[in-house]
């Protein structure tokens, strides 16, 4: 970074982001058939299509100008032993979770609703979620504090968890942040988003497949 001026600039682009991705899901409750979508079990769904159409761009514009935060690739021993992070803590996570109202209602919606979320939460939500927090958003509080990297996870991650606000169980919180934080550190150790990508990818998929089976 050179100048004060080049860290202002950027930390507005990073919470101008933010503000965007905010509109997005406040607009959406001023559709004419919210309604009808919250019923239907399509909110979730759209809500990921309108974000992943707005933030990708973003990030595309940003990658053009900037290559502190690439996509990268993976790194098979790498993501290893991730993956076998992600599993022992999704393991620890059956022993304290409680099942939330929205994924049981939505599941309730039959099978081709939980098809079009399970796909909205595998291929879209993990590409936009990982370029705002794990990239964006913490990028930001590391431009500020670069030798306070745990805080900077932290402080990125309890964000994280605290705009789920679909989930109402403290149990649920904590998880979320617990997973930010693993999501964090991969991508400090990898220096890229495809690898906390990959990991939300293959969180979600294994959250919500169970669910489309027994919808």
């Amino acid at each position: 970074m050179d100048t004060q001026s080049d860290k202002v600039t950027l930390t507005l682009f990073y919470v101008g982001s933010f503000v965007v991705y905010y509109l997005v899901t406040m607009l959406i409750t001023l559709f004419p058939n919210y309604g009808a979508l919250r019923n239907n079990g399509l909110l979730v769904p759209v809500l990921c299509l309108f974000e992943f159409a707005v933030i990708y761009p973003l990030y595309r514009f940003y990658c053009q100008r900037r290559s502190d935060i690439p996509l990268g690739f993976l790194r098979p021993g790498q993501a290893l032993l991730f993956i076998g992070a992600l599993f022992v803590l999704m393991v620890a996570q059956t022993q304290f979770l409680q099942p939330e109202g929205w994924l049981i209602a939505q599941s309730q919606q039959g099978r081709s609703s939980m098809l079009i979320l399970l796909l909205t939460a595998v291929l879209l939500a993990p590409v936009f979620e990982e370029v705002l927090f794990r990239g964006f958003l913490l990028q930001a509080f590391l431009l500020w504090a670069p030798k306070s990297r745990f805080a900077c996870m932290l402080l990125t991650s309890l964000l994280f968890a605290a705009l789920h606000t679909q989930y109402v169980h403290w149990e649920t919180i904590v998880a979320l942040t617990l997973f930010s934080l693993l999501l964090c550190y991969a991508r400090l150790r990898s220096n890229s988003l495809a690898l906390p990508i990959f990991l939300h990818t293959l969180n979600n998929l294994i959250a919500i497949l169970p669910a489309w089976f027994y919808a």
